[in-house]
């Protein structure tokens, strides 16, 4: 397989402009709308609960929703990109996690800094989706924010 280094960077645009709309949905939109950056039949293993297909992804981010209000900024860096066809990559991104439930001000440390593990795979109508994306802590742990153990924000 040979991929021209054009075809390579418009993946590689594209892939990173897929997981900054996810970080974007999830710090500005309370998670509205990630599920539709999976694929159909999309796999989320968050390392402590595992989501397949859209209706639990989605599922998953309208309880976290319900919790109460939490402010979080997710950073992703340093893209590693391994292509499989046109239609087809892996990749690990680094995630550097602020979040923090209830009313500010927030402090400033990070809670977790992880490396997520993806597939990346180009719909027919030429968008890139996960089909599947796993987290892996590396500093901290992933938050339960929904089902069992999860806790509602309390008020300050």
């Amino acid at each position: 397989m040979t991929i021209s280094p054009h075809d390579l960077a418009e993946m590689r645009q594209s892939i990173e402009a897929l997981n900054a709309e996810f970080a974007w949905r999830i710090d500005q939109k309370d998670g509205a709308g990630v599920a539709d950056l999976f694929t159909t039949g999309g796999v989320y293993d968050m390392s402590n609960r595992l989501y397949r297909g859209r209706a639990e992804i989605a599922g998953f981010y309208d309880a976290r929703k319900a919790r109460g209000r939490r402010a979080a900024r997710h950073v992703f860096t340093n893209l590693r990109l391994v292509p499989e066809s046109r239609e087809r990559a892996t990749g690990t991104v680094i995630l550097t996690l602020y979040a923090y439930d209830g009313e500010p001000p927030y402090p400033t440390a990070a809670i977790l800094i992880a490396d997520y593990n993806d597939v990346y795979v180009r719909d027919p109508d030429g968008m890139w989706r996960y089909e599947h994306r796993t987290i892996v802590p590396v500093f901290g742990g992933v938050p339960v924010l929904a089902g069992p153990g999860s806790k509602p924000v309390q008020p300050t």
